[in-house]
């Protein structure tokens, strides 16, 4: 015995600016065993970025900007030109028409030309 499918929706609960989600009464020559779909008014957004800044590694990392560089993330070694440093991730060249954008908290470390503190 097959249940045919009942919502708790009345159509006076949904907005008129909503089409209903059709389904299908029958499938290969069966009545269709369903739940209730029913479209959703407002489906919540996050409205939070969080990403951990870590400000001396930015500025470190950011003195090597232009230059040929060596990084190794947790997934390996990549090597290219650092041509970009964000906030949350670094863009590295890797040839004429490639880029690689590392996110920073996967850097473990990066390998580079010696620069001074000096002031």
């Amino acid at each position: 015995m097959v249940k045919e499918c009942q919502s708790s929706i009345k159509p006076q609960d949904v907005p008129v600016c909503l089409h209903p989600i059709v389904q299908p009464a029958y499938v290969n020559q069966m009545p269709a065993l369903c739940t209730p779909i029913h479209t959703v008014p407002v489906v919540p957004q996050p409205n939070q970025y969080v990403t951990i800044i870590e400000p001396v590694f930015i500025d470190h990392i950011s003195r090597h900007s232009g230059e040929q560089m060596v990084v190794m993330t947790t997934a390996g070694k990549v090597e290219g030109v650092l041509t970009g440093v964000a906030t949350d991730h670094i863009q590295l060249n890797i040839g004429n028409d490639r880029a690689i954008h590392l996110r920073i908290d996967q850097i473990v470390y990066f390998e580079g030309l010696p620069i001074s503190y000096r002031p």
